[in-house]
């Protein structure tokens, strides 16, 4: 009986050996949880979209994995995955980090941007990209005499129709342009002052 329990010590202790003696004595498991976030912020820098939060990760946790972006028309989701370790004992921090998710060069409307935790929704936000201000930049005047005006700051793929007047009230139509187009008034010269402003043909 001796020598048979001494055979058995042996046979666990090589076990230990070559799986590991925790993994036997603590019930080691990562399991999923939801992540908290912060407020979900949204910027457009030049023409570029970007969604902001931020997130906090403590002692025992780790990312599984973070995305990709999906995009439903104008929906965007972004899915974002935690696990905890249990079993052991976790150091008592916080790590506190930002991700910024770049959505692309959006046209105006209004979009939403979802954050799941393991593919359940947690945080909405809902946003607006609104439509530029066109400007108009006077060039000067043209050899044949018209006044040349540059329109900058508006929407790729929209119509502009460039309009004057004398007196605010009354608009004349002159011509259809796009964005960057050098537009050009072929008679301005009239008494007094004249005015110009772009309108949106077709959005």
């Amino acid at each position: 009986m001796k020598t048979g329990s001494s055979f058995l010590g042996f046979t666990f202790l090589g076990l230990c050996a070559s799986i590991g003696c925790a993994g036997l004595i603590h019930a080691q498991v990562w399991q999923p949880i939801t992540v908290g976030v912060g407020p979900v912020s949204v910027v457009t820098t030049g023409s570029i979209t970007y969604a902001k939060f931020n997130w906090g990760l403590m002692g025992c946790e780790r990312v599984d994995s973070m995305g990709p972006l999906i995009r439903n028309g104008n929906n965007f989701s972004y899915n974002f995955e935690l696990e905890r370790e249990t079993g052991v004992p976790c150091p008592m921090f916080v790590i506190l980090e930002t991700t910024t998710v770049p959505l692309g060069a959006l046209v105006p409307g209004t979009y939403t941007f979802t954050i799941t935790s393991w593919s359940v929704p947690i945080e909405t936000n809902t946003f607006t990209v609104p439509m530029p201000t066109p400007i108009l930049r006077p060039i000067g005047f043209g050899g044949d005499g018209s006044f040349q005006i540059q329109l900058s700051n508006g929407v790729n793929n929209v119509s502009y129709v460039l309009q004057c007047t004398t007196n605010y009230m009354n608009w004349t139509s002159i011509s259809t342009n796009s964005v960057e187009q050098q537009l050009r008034d072929p008679s301005p010269v009239v008494p007094g002052s004249r005015y110009y402003r772009v309108q949106i043909l077709q959005p």
